[in-house]
């Protein structure tokens, strides 16, 4: 979890106050990539990389990297749906590649229509990375994601998690369509980790990183 959100820089600042100042109607989420605030991208993501000790905000892998090249500036709360929140430091943080892409532009607001941002894990329908604590939610063991709870159901589904255990079992089919549907079902239907529908699942991956 992240403890202190990125404070930005008296420059940095002042993008985001003019930013804010727009009439709502006049905020575009394609601001984010403009050359303005090349620097201020970098800033931020150099910031969440070292705050998240280098681990994805949605898998919790290690990356083993701070190349920014494999990193990307995730907005929670998606900016093409609430461009207000585009610059809120408690809607930033470091993804993975893999993990923001499959994300994508999903609404993760329990509210969608809200206009301030939410201070509270329990506004969120995805794992949030600067309220909760990914052990709360989900079990990892080994390539295998189990959720614990229903916004752990909600991360790794729409996370796309699922994937390690396909990629190192080398399955044909997706993991939440064919093999071990019924065990995966099971504890996705609960909430709650079914022991047998685990350790079959667990019994049949490798347990390497």
């Amino acid at each position: 979890m992240i403890v202190t959100p990125v404070v930005y820089c008296e420059d940095d600042q002042s993008l985001v106050d003019a930013f804010n100042r727009l009439p709502r109607s006049d905020m575009d989420s394609n601001y984010w990539s403009s050359d303005e605030l090349k620097d201020l991208r970098r800033r931020v993501k150099t910031f969440y990389i070292t705050a998240q000790g280098s681990r994805c905000c949605y898998c919790n892998r290690h990356l083993g990297t701070e190349n920014h090249r494999v990193w990307d500036v995730e907005h929670i709360a998606d900016r093409s749906k609430h461009a207000w929140f585009m610059f809120t430091p408690t809607n930033l943080a470091a993804a993975c590649l893999d993990c923001n892409t499959a994300k994508s532009s999903t609404e993760v607001l329990t509210n969608a229509r809200r206009v301030t941002y939410p201070s509270g894990s329990q506004h969120f329908k995805i794992i949030h990375p600067h309220f909760d604590r990914f052990a709360d939610h989900i079990l990892r063991v080994g390539q295998v994601y189990l959720p614990k709870t229903s916004k752990g159901k909600f991360t790794i589904y729409k996370c796309d998690l699922l994937r390690f255990a396909e990629k190192y079992i080398e399955w044909e089919n997706r993991a939440v369509d064919r093999r071990f549907e019924t065990e995966v079902s099971t504890v996705f239907a609960d909430g709650l980790m079914a022991q047998a529908a685990v350790e079959n699942i667990i019994a049949q991956l490798p347990n390497a990183e």
